[in-house]
């Protein structure tokens, strides 16, 4: 199985590249286990300057994308159903486990502020299928020399707003998401430290309704691979 993918016109149009796969035992109950198969994108101009600035500890840049095809080990077909017909279940569960999994990779103050339908619009799919997104507050860990000034305790984050949304598959289901930032580093560390002084250039190239326009629209473009 593999991860669902952005075509090559959202790639191209939103400057986004894939940078990795990776599996993982997304839950594992006593009656069956699920697999996730994981693709990671990232926004190819910004790359520099979250890497430059972000925590080495937080393994996503603070502009990225990610899609995911979630396998069960024993088919939900096996149980009597089909995912749609638990797709509100499933929702449920994705939600809060979304939210549990991008906090162990390093995000913090995550909370949730969107759940919303969504019309998927990739190649094939069906304009009545149910669709759901889920938006998230968030915080982007910084390393401390982004100022001038010595820290000794405590952590400077830049804000951001994650997206991810779930959609039912003939075998189970599908994702996609990602995140973007919603304050420049002035505004970050002003926020926390009014009295620092800012010890870099880098631009995280801050427009909010830009990015919120561009990963909605590749979320419902994400297309599932058999």
């Amino acid at each position: 199985m593999s991860a669902p993918r952005f075509p090559d016109a959202v790639l191209a149009e939103y400057d986004w590249r894939h940078v990795r796969d990776h599996t993982e035992t997304a839950l594992s109950l006593p009656l069956f286990t699920i697999t996730a198969y994981n693709s990671i994108y990232e926004h190819a101009p910004s790359s520099a300057a979250f890497a430059a600035v972000g925590d080495p500890d937080v393994d996503v840049s603070g502009r990225s994308a990610f899609t995911s095809a979630l396998e069960f080990s024993t088919p939900l077909m096996e149980f009597g159903f089909s995912p749609a017909s638990v797709f509100g279940i499933a929702c449920d569960h994705a939600k809060e486990e979304f939210a549990d999994s991008v906090r162990e990779d390093g995000l913090v103050n995550v909370k949730r502020f969107a759940d919303r339908d969504i019309e998927r619009r990739a190649p094939g799919s069906d304009p009545d299928a149910p669709a759901r997104a889920f938006g998230y507050d968030v915080e982007y860990p910084l390393v401390d020399d982004v100022i001038a000034e010595d820290v000794t305790s405590g952590q400077f984050t830049v804000r951001g707003e994650l997206w991810a949304s779930i959609w039912p598959t003939d075998r189970a289901y599908a994702m996609a998401g990602g995140m973007f930032p919603t304050e420049t580093l002035a505004v970050a560390i002003a926020r926390q430290a009014p009295a620092a002084t800012l010890a870099t250039d880098a631009d995280l190239d801050v427009d909010v309704d830009r990015d919120r326009e561009r990963l909605l629209d590749a979320l419902k473009r994400a297309e599932t691979v058999d």
